[in-house]
C-alpha cells in the first residue's frame, strides 16, 4: 500500500503543478500591468488661493513672493519698491484711492483686474446731441475707472469664437525686451476701453483691447480684462508664466504681493482675528449654561399645592410634633403667661402677694380647686389625658378672668 499511495501523491501534486502553471499562463495572456493615476482634486491650499501656482513659480525664479487674504494690504500699503497684485479689486472709498494713487506716484506698482462694468446707457447719454445731458462720469468706487480705463462686456459671438475656443482668445504682448512677443489668453467675453489715456500701453487680442499699462508718476498701474491666466489652472498653458514674471517685476529689494482675495470677510471672521480667546471662553460659558439648564441634582420634587390649609389643621398638625419630641411645656406656657397677665389685671391685689397665695385667690374667684389651679398654673401633665384636663382648666381660668363682676 505505500508505494500506491506514494504514486497517488506524486499524480496528485503534478496535477496541482499543471493546473498552477495554466492559471499563470491565462492570467498573464488576458492581464497585463499599468500604472493609472486617479485625480484626487486640488489641495486645500490651492482650493483657498487660486494664485498658488503663481507664487511657487516666482519662487524658484528667485522672486520674493507672498500671497495674503482680505483687505489689509490696501489699508497698509506695501513699501513703493513692491508690487501689488489683485485679483478683482472691489469698490474702494475716496480715501483708500487717494492713497493708491499717491503710492503710485511714489513708485510703486499696482496689478489690478476691473471688474465694475461700464453701463452702456451712460454711452448713449453722453453721445446725444439733441439733449443737454452732461457727460457720464465714471463710478467713483471704481479705481480704474478714475484713470479713464473701462471694463466693457463683449456681444456674444462678436469676437467670432465658438465651442472650446469661447474661453479664451490669444494676445500677443510685445513687452518682452529683445524676444519675441508673449501669447497670453483672455477671456473673450471682456474688453477695456481706454481711449483719450495719455502714454497707455495696450495689449489687444480679437481686435480689442485686453490689458492696459499706464505710468503714474514713478509708478505703473495695469489694468487687465481678467486675471485668469494667473490662475493655479492657467498658469501653465502658452506663456502666462514668462507673462507674470515680467509683468510684476519689483524694483531692486522690492517683494511681489499677490491678493488672492480683498473681499471684506463675515464678522465672526474679524472677531475671531481679533479676540480668539474671548470668543473661546463665551462659546465655553453658552455650552455651560445649556447644560446646566437639563442637570439637576437629587431627585425631582412635586409641584408645592398651592390650596388654602384649614387653620385647626395646622395648629393640631403643630401640636402634635411638638408633643412627640417633648416639647409640651411650650404649648402651655404662653397661655400660663396669659391667664396670669389677665387676673392680675383684674385683680391688682394679686401683685402683693405670693405665689401660693396668688393662686389660692384665682381658685376662689374662679370657683375652681385650688389643687387644680396650681397644677394647671405650675406643673406640666405627663401623658395625654393630663394635658388635656390642664389645658380645659387654664381655658376656665382665662373665661373666668374676663368675666365681669355683676
Amino acid at each position: 500500500m505505500a508505494p500506491e499511495r506514494r504514486t497517488l501523491a506524486l499524480v496528485l501534486t503534478g496535477l496541482l503543478v499543471i493546473g498552477m502553471a495554466a492559471f499563470t499562463a491565462w492570467f498573464l495572456a488576458n492581464f497585463e500591468r499599468r500604472t493609472q493615476e486617479i485625480p484626487i482634486g486640488a489641495a486645500a491650499a490651492a482650493r483657498r488661493n487660486p494664485m498658488l501656482a503663481a507664487e511657487r513659480f516666482l519662487t524658484r525664479l528667485g522672486i520674493p513672493v507672498e500671497s495674503s487674504a482680505g483687505r489689509g494690504l490696501l489699508r497698509q500699503l506695501p513699501p513703493i519698491t513692491d508690487t501689488l497684485v489683485v485679483n478683482g479689486l472691489g469698490p474702494l472709498s475716496t480715501a483708500r484711492q487717494a492713497a493708491l494713487r499717491a503710492w503710485l506716484q511714489d513708485g510703486g506698482r499696482l496689478v489690478v483686474e476691473a471688474v465694475d462694468l461700464w453701463d452702456d446707457a451712460d454711452d448713449d447719454a453722453e453721445a446725444s446731441s439733441d439733449d443737454a445731458v452732461p457727460a457720464a462720469a465714471p463710478d467713483p468706487d471704481d479705481l480704474p475707472g478714475t484713470f479713464g480705463i473701462r471694463l466693457r462686456e463683449t456681444e456674444e459671438d462678436a469676437d467670432g469664437t465658438s465651442g472650446k475656443d469661447r474661453d479664451q482668445i490669444l494676445a500677443k504682448a510685445p513687452w518682452l525686451p529683445g524676444g519675441e512677443p508673449l501669447s497670453v489668453a483672455f477671456h473673450p467675453d471682456w474688453y477695456l476701453e481706454a481711449a483719450g489715456v495719455a502714454g497707455a500701453t495696450e495689449v489687444a487680442a480679437g481686435g480689442r483691447t485686453r490689458m492696459v499699462r499706464l505710468p503714474v508718476g514713478a509708478g505703473m498701474l495695469t489694468v487687465s480684462s481678467d486675471h485668469l491666466f494667473l490662475t493655479n489652472d492657467r498658469i501653465g498653458r502658452h506663456d502666462h508664466a514668462l507673462f507674470l514674471a515680467y509683468l510684476v517685476q519689483p524694483a531692486p529689494g522690492g517683494k511681489v504681493w499677490l491678493l488672492y482675495d480683498s473681499a471684506v470677510p463675515w464678522l465672526g471672521t474679524l472677531l475671531w482675528a481679533a479676540a480668539p480667546a474671548g470668543i473661546s471662553a463665551v462659546a465655553i460659558l453658552v455650552l455651560v449654561w445649556v447644560w446646566s439648564l437639563s442637570a439637576r441634582l437629587g431627585p425631582l420634587e412635586q409641584a408645592p399645592d398651592r390650596r388654602r390649609r384649614d387653620l385647626l389643621e395646622h395648629l393640631d398638625a403643630a401640636g402634635a410634633f411638638l408633643w412627640r419630641h417633648g416639647r409640651a411645656a411650650g404649648l402651655v406656657e404662653a397661655t400660663r403667661r396669659q391667664v396670669f397677665t389677665v387676673w392680675q389685671r383684674r385683680r391688682p391685689d394679686l401683685h402683693q402677694l405670693a405665689q401660693h397665695d396668688q393662686i389660692a385667690g384665682i381658685a376662689e374667684a374662679s370657683r375652681l380647686l385650688p389643687q387644680q389651679v396650681r397644677a394647671a398654673l405650675t406643673t406640666q401633665a405627663d401623658d395625654a389625658q393630663g394635658f388635656i384636663e390642664q389645658t380645659k382648666v387654664l381655658k376656665a381660668l382665662w373665661h373666668g378672668a374676663r368675666r365681669r363682676r355683676p
